[in-house]
């Protein structure tokens, strides 16, 4: 099983030469998976509300980092030497981007809605589109602007479009997304993909959210939901859902993925209905539509 994981997700060589390299097409596919591997993430944390978030972050990123050690296992080959300082650099952008989103949300939070902290971090999408056309990483084309706006209004019904003024609040939910964003570029930047980038990554962040518990929180000890919750956390949205998207945000249509991350909080607030913890709304099903159709726009040929 972690044989054929592994090579699904390319960190391991084919067996032989009837494998075929997958277009970006598919790969586009394998990082779509993210999407609903992600909205698992507001209902596992429901479940998890008993224990301070940032002792919560560093289960979940302990539990991811154990998953990761066997889905991103590298071959040994012949005459290998030592991981240089430069094979660490993806691994510590990955560490900022993963920490730096969840710490900077959580901390927007106590000066802002929940609500708002959610709509302003998914800015990142268009973070994403127009810094990348900054840096001439892709082409900025009006499809890609017209399902951005689309999916973006439709966000901003599904989580209420709160609104408050503060300049703090909004400030630390703008670099939540911001962290992200610049990961995501970083890795379209980067293109080698050295060995055990996101297992390295959630190692670090470990350690960065566990010091920031000890520092900004009191320590609990979790009921056995909690913690099964948190570990669910770390193996489902953190380390499979975002290994599925690193290698389809870097081998497919990167721009058509920004604007469909806005069904993330779609699936979340289906998910949520399905389970009973919250309840169907004119609202769901406007912003439902709206996400749906921004990626028509977004995937059209040119």
């Amino acid at each position: 099983m972690t044989f054929t994981v592994a090579v699904w997700f390319g960190s391991l060589s084919p067996p032989s030469s009837r494998w075929r390299p997958l277009s970006p097409r598919a790969w586009t596919c394998v990082g779509m998976l993210a999407i609903p591997l992600w909205a698992t993430w507001p209902t596992l944390a429901l479940r998890a509300l008993t224990i301070p978030a940032f002792e919560c972050l560093t289960i979940a990123f302990l539990f991811g980092w154990l998953v990761l050690a066997r889905l991103e296992k590298a071959p040994r080959t012949k005459g290998s030497s030592a991981p240089s300082a430069v094979s660490w650099v993806p691994a510590i952008a990955c560490a900022l981007g993963l920490s730096g989103s969840n710490a900077f949300h959580i901390l927007a939070t106590h000066s802002i809605p929940a609500a708002e902290a959610n709509l302003i971090s998914y800015l990142w999408p268009v973070e994403i589109i127009g810094l990348g056309a900054v840096l001439q990483l892709f082409k900025l084309r009006p499809r890609h602007l017209v399902g951005l706006v689309m999916g973006f209004a439709g966000a901003v019904i599904l989580m209420g479009g709160a609104v408050s003024l503060s300049f703090t609040g909004m400030s630390l939910a703008f670099l939540s997304g911001i962290s992200w964003a610049l990961y995501c570029l970083f890795r379209l930047i980067w293109k080698e993909s050295p060995a055990r980038v996101l297992q390295r990554g959630c190692a670090i962040s470990t350690v960065l959210c566990a010091v920031l518990h000890l520092v900004l929180e009191p320590t609990v000890t979790p009921d056995l939901g909690a913690l099964a919750a948190s570990a669910a956390v770390g193996i489902v949205p953190l380390a499979v859902g975002n290994l599925v998207w690193d290698e389809g945000f870097r081998r497919g249509d990167s721009q058509l993925l920004a604007v469909m991350a806005y069904a993330t909080p779609l699936c979340s607030a289906l998910l949520l209905t399905a389970l009973g913890m919250e309840s169907f709304t004119r609202g769901l099903l406007v912003g439902a539509v709206l996400i749906v159709m921004a990626g028509f726009p977004s995937h059209a040929k040119s």
